[in-house]
């Protein structure tokens, strides 16, 4: 359509529509259309086209960002019907974001309800870190929890008597660790991990040449954990007797690296063990001893094994009750006489007291009958009858005596807290050692 001098009248405001229309179809942004240059008749067109030229300005400053994300845009004109899906995509979206900040936050509770796959892909990841935060908010309180409990113990330990220490396997025994209770020795533990005071510098000068010999030849023999009795000087110069618990820490190749354990003060078992000492001499004189072989006699033994035995208990420990009938006593009476008779109790008496511990409570029972107590453990008691079977095999193989030492015997163990009477022990390990006699021996 020409625009010439002898064009028609609105022949120039057709051209400009056409212009604009076809811009829109190109999706260029279009320029509005002076409704001056139109006829009259041609205004509520024109006016129509710059308002679709207008809303499309519209779309142009808000879709765009949109496409990039930006949803800080303007929004088109509430008339902009245009516009409407594009406002509605921004409303999901906007809404989208504020929600994604939420989950961010750690609200778990919203969920998407539109754009199809993208919602249900949405919604699974939020499902996904609520689980994996609940997941970690109860691994976190496990950990606090443990974190609370090792915290109690740790206080517990070092509010308690035993003090813990890592020592290195130098010649000097230099401390790594010290549990701050060694307060109680009156030192520090900064004054023995800085080295300004050394272990041992602590240890009783008359025990320090035998405890670390005897911690020597535990490692050596490859021992992990062993115990040693010893005593400390404390700050005040005090002697303190202590039980020294040492774990030997070893590398792959078996090599001791450091040495860990703790150490309690026993002072106060000592005194009593002292204190039972000068009892068991009163009680000799008191008569509870047996005049033939000078052990504890039948009184003696039951006044000193029931205190063993509560002892025992308060140990958490144990006692072993060796049972011996001295077998054949009548025949060498009858053979040899009384006086050899004697002298066959005597033997036996020896043989006993060269086998047990300085512990031990030995007594003769009455007649023919010997008993041994042992506060420890189960092997102990086990241990003790066969070095006592042994002794007499080698005392009999030497033939220096007119007659030949035969002896029944039976052991039982007592735990600590099993109801249990002294009387009711002796006559179940008696039976044991009945059960035994004539039998083959192994050892």
């Amino acid at each position: 359509m020409g625009t010439g001098a002898n064009a028609p009248e609105g022949a120039e405001c057709l051209d400009a529509i056409k212009s604009v229309l076809d811009d829109l179809l190109a999706a260029r942004t279009p320029k509005r259309i002076a409704a001056s240059s139109c006829p009259t008749e041609a205004r509520p067109l024109v006016d129509a086209v710059n308002r679709l030229v207008g809303f499309m300005e519209e779309l142009a400053v808000f879709v765009l960002p949109l496409a990039h994300g930006d949803l800080s845009a303007p929004l088109p004109s509430p008339d902009n019907a245009m516009a409407a899906p594009f406002v509605e995509l921004h409303r999901h979206l906007s809404r989208l974001t504020w929600q994604a900040g939420e989950i961010a936050r750690g609200d778990y509770s919203h969920r998407a309800d539109f754009m199809g796959d993208f919602s249900q892909a949405f919604n699974s990841m939020v499902q996904q870190l609520a689980e994996r935060e609940q997941r970690l908010r109860a691994e976190i309180e496990r950990r606090q929890a443990a974190e609370e409990t090792l915290q109690r113990e740790r206080d517990l330990l070092v509010a308690g008597p035993v003090v813990t220490f890592r020592w290195d396997v130098d010649d000097e025994r230099t401390v790594l660790y010290v549990s701050p209770n060694v307060s109680t020795f009156g030192y520090s533990a900064d004054e023995l991990v800085s080295g300004r005071r050394t272990y041992d510098s602590m240890v009783h000068r008359d025990d320090l040449a035998r405890a670390v010999e005897e911690d020597n030849e535990k490692a050596r023999s490859g021992l992990e954990t062993w115990t040693l009795e010893y005593r400390l000087v404390d700050a005040a110069g005090e002697t303190r007797w202590i039980r020294d618990y040492t774990h030997a820490v070893r590398d792959p190749e078996g090599i001791v690296t450091a040495y860990e354990g703790y150490i309690i003060d026993i002072t106060a078992q000592k005194r009593a063990e002292t204190e039972l000492r000068r009892r068991e001499k009163q009680l000799r004189m008191l008569s509870l001893t047996d005049d033939l072989t000078g052990l504890y006699n039948r009184r003696g033994l039951y006044a000193l094994g029931e205190h063993m035995m509560r002892s025992a208990h308060r140990h958490k420990t144990g006692v072993g009750v060796v049972f011996l009938d001295l077998d054949g006593l009548a025949a060498i009476n009858e053979r040899l006489g009384h006086r050899h008779g004697d002298q066959a109790l005597r033997d036996l008496a020896g043989v006993l007291a060269a086998c047990i511990r300085e512990s031990d409570l030995l007594a003769r029972a009455g007649g023919d009958e010997f008993v041994v107590l042992v506060e420890d453990d189960a092997a102990a008691a086990e241990a003790l009858a066969k070095r006592i079977r042994r002794r007499i095999a080698t005392g009999n193989a030497k033939r220096q005596r007119p007659y030949k030492l035969e002896a029944s015997l039976g052991h039982v163990f007592w735990p600590a807290g099993e109801a249990a009477t002294l009387q009711g022990l002796i006559e179940r390990a008696g039976r044991c050692g009945e059960e035994t006699k004539g039998a083959p021996r192994s050892d």
